[in-house]
């Protein structure tokens, strides 16, 4: 039962946002609320994609051998 809390998240985050600019109820609000939905997704996947180079260009080492 925890997906739908996944898939229902983003757009409460994202609706808050879009909250900001739209008045809540038009077809603009939301389409301004799936468009930062989408950024949102897009940006956690390129989080996940290039945080191990990100560490390495930090100097994060992870595993048993921290040693530099």
């Amino acid at each position: 039962m925890w997906f739908p809390i996944l898939a229902r998240l983003p757009f409460a985050i994202a609706g808050i946002i879009a909250g900001w600019f739209v008045a809540e109820g038009t077809l603009r609000y939301n389409v301004v609320q799936l468009g930062i939905a989408l950024v949102m997704l897009a940006s956690f996947i390129a989080a996940v994609i290039y945080a191990p180079a990100v560490w390495r260009w930090f100097g994060i080492r992870r595993g048993p051998n921290r040693h530099p």
